[in-house]
């Protein structure tokens, strides 16, 4: 989440001298759109979650088994979600001060509502809506759908001081349903995500074409 905010001064900085290039008709739109995805997704958005997965993976010493694939995939789907609402928001604000307050708000909302910071079956009930429209909450239910739903034999360790406590086995799923977590699968999370970053890279095409125009 914290990197995508990164996604914020993409459009606006060159704002001006692409409204005023379009008009005089040196490019297009879709011409300079593509251009710009391309070069921030393949290196910023893609790039760093896949070697972050192919180093940390093992080294955690999380489920494995070809599940490294889906986390990485995960990962890369989150970040190119949360990238491309940060770049509508750098879009349509007036000022770079303006859109880095509303990308840092959009973060911490996300965040608020993913459900690691409290459970989702503890949030009033006219707030659980509000999930829907976090990223965090489909890529965190994801990743941990992906890891724990298939594992069997869990035990809970509890350390107070010198005395030790041991609770299970637990299955995955188990844990899961006791914090109201991973209540889909792996696909429907990450095809919502995949859904939601191409509506987001439609909608930002949209402004480009329809709402910024040169003033004269």
């Amino acid at each position: 989440s914290l990197m995508s905010l990164s996604s914020l001064p993409i459009w606006r900085d060159e704002q001006r001298i692409f409204i005023h290039e379009r008009a005089a008709g040196a490019y297009g739109t879709l011409a300079y759109f593509t251009a710009n995805i391309v070069c921030d997704l393949i290196p910023y958005r893609i790039l760093p979650p896949a070697v972050f997965t192919a180093i940390c993976y093992p080294m955690i010493g999380l489920a494995g088994h070809g599940r490294w694939l889906v986390f990485m995939s995960t990962l890369i789907l989150f970040n190119l979600v949360t990238s491309a609402l940060c770049m509508l928001i750098g879009l349509v604000t007036t000022s770079n001060a303006v859109s880095n307050a509303a990308g840092s708000l959009m973060v911490l909302f996300s965040l608020l509502f993913a459900g690691y910071l409290k459970n989702p079956s503890d949030l009033p009930t006219g707030w659980l809506w509000f999930s829907w429209f976090s990223p965090s909450f489909y890529g965190y239910n994801a990743l941990i759908e992906n890891e724990l739903a298939e594992s069997p034999d869990l035990y809970i360790t509890t350390v107070i001081g010198s005395d030790k406590q041991t609770a299970g086995p637990f299955s995955g799923r188990t844990i899961l349903d006791c914090f109201d977590l991973g209540n889909s699968t792996v696909a429907s999370y990450n095809s919502t995500m995949a859904m939601g970053f191409v509506g987001l890279l439609l909608v930002i095409y949209l402004v480009m074409d329809k709402v910024l125009k040169e003033r004269r």
